[in-house]
């Protein structure tokens, strides 16, 4: 409701049925014959409460609003943090997501070498998480500017029978590859515990069509190793 207008010299302009008019449309009470500058000082308590309110209820926007604005500020990550560090976190048993970042001083000496040729993203299976020598690995080739990667576990090596129950864990390294053949591993991810993969899926391959009773293709299980999100 507008209180501008409430001022005493207004409310002494308006007549006594204006008054009482005005303050039945504040909720206020007026017995009949209430003085006209009871009802004038009634008015003006009630447009000061209000103004009171109105300055009050902004005050909290404001607040509000910082707060709104800090947090925005706050949810806007950096880039980069200046580690050398990867991490893995399984999408689905037949995909992992792993992103990496590498420090500066590792970027300037090692990427800047004469001899640097290429980033691999390597990922290595273990029997257990204290096994030092990986069962299996392979390396995907990656640009010196990524940072993330989508990995499909290799459900081929896993459906060999022979190695299968040897691949319980997964690590992933980026690893520079200089032209003298030798390799440093830049950072090292922790070993991930891969879930036991159902037979079926252990024959799936992007390309393969998979083979599932109509049922059990409800579950999205032929789409599994085919789509990362």
């Amino acid at each position: 409701m507008e209180t501008k207008f409430l001022s005493r010299s207004y409310l002494e302009t308006l007549s006594s049925a204006d008054l009482i008019s005005l303050a039945d449309d504040y909720g206020i009470d007026i017995p009949d014959d209430l003085n006209r500058r009871f009802i004038i000082g009634e008015l003006l308590e009630v447009a000061e409460e209000l103004k009171m309110d109105e300055e009050g209820s902004s005050a909290e926007n404001e607040m509000i609003e910082a707060d709104s604005s800090v947090t925005e500020e706050n949810i806007e990550l950096p880039k980069s943090y200046n580690e050398s560090r990867i991490s893995v976190v399984l999408r689905n048993p037949a995909w992992a997501f792993v992103y990496w970042d590498i420090k500066e001083t590792d970027r300037h000496d090692i990427l800047g070498s004469e001899k640097f040729k290429h980033l691999l993203l390597r990922v290595s299976y273990f029997e257990s998480e204290e096994a030092l020598m990986p069962v299996e690995s392979f390396d995907i080739k990656i640009d010196n500017e990524d940072r993330e990667q989508y990995v499909l576990l290799s459900t081929s090596m896993l459906s060999d029978k022979k190695n299968s129950s040897l691949k319980k864990f997964v690590r992933m390294d980026i690893v520079a590859v200089f032209s003298d053949k030798t390799t440093d591993n830049l950072a090292v991810s922790r070993k991930v515990e891969l879930p036991e993969i159902p037979e079926m899926l252990s024959m799936a391959l992007p390309g393969r069509d998979l083979d599932v009773p109509p049922i059990l293709e409800l579950s999205g299980i032929k789409e599994l190793p085919k789509k990362t999100l």
